[in-house]
């Protein structure tokens, strides 16, 4: 029997928790895909809202609320770029978790829905350093005791966040080549 074939009917009433989890994952990707963007525009455009909004890099703090209105939309439009990576990937979870819900787990959209969000997971590593380096010439631009201050950090949390990446792209790949697989062999019958 193909992955294409398997349908919810055939799990039976597992089948019918899957479906109601992949509804609601499917739902609260769509939510943070409108959510996220407006989240970040609230902290770097209006720090007041968020009491003592501060951005932390590697040796320094810096507080919105005292940084300048370029500097802040110069460090928004740093953030949105990675939104804007993340957002992507997370349309493809969609896709998945939207396959899912259908029964169609192993179908071909659900699969590249998985891998465009595991590509993502592994590229936003990197991204995330280079924005926290932008970052920190940005803010520290006119900030007293710390002027033009240029911080590139790699520790534990980006150490965790790339094999974390690493993984879900070797789960993608093997979803892949479980589907090719299976479509092989249907083709023998």
């Amino acid at each position: 029997m193909s992955a294409q074939a398997i349908n919810i009917h055939q799990v039976g009433s597992s089948g019918t928790s899957i479906t109601r989890i992949s509804k609601f994952l499917a739902f609260a990707t769509t939510v943070g895909v409108v959510v996220l963007p407006l989240i970040i525009i609230a902290i770097w455009m209006f720090p007041n809202l968020v009491t003592g909004q501060t951005i932390g890099l590697e040796f320094s703090e810096f507080e919105l609320t005292n940084t300048s209105l370029a500097a802040r939309s110069a460090g928004l439009a740093v953030a949105l770029v990675g939104v804007a990576i993340q957002v992507y990937g997370l349309l493809g979870l969609r896709r998945t978790f939207q396959e899912s819900a259908q029964g169609r787990w192993f179908s071909l959209r659900s699969i590249q829905g998985f891998r465009r969000f595991a590509w993502v997971s592994l590229a936003m590593v990197l991204v995330s350093i280079v924005q926290a380096s932008a970052w920190s010439v940005i803010l520290s631009m006119g900030t007293p005791g710390v002027e033009n201050q240029l911080t590139i950090g790699f520790g534990s949390g980006e150490i965790t966040k790339l094999f974390t990446a690493l993984l879900f792209v070797f789960v993608a790949h093997i979803f892949l080549a479980g589907r090719a697989a299976d479509e092989e062999n249907a083709s023998f019958i």
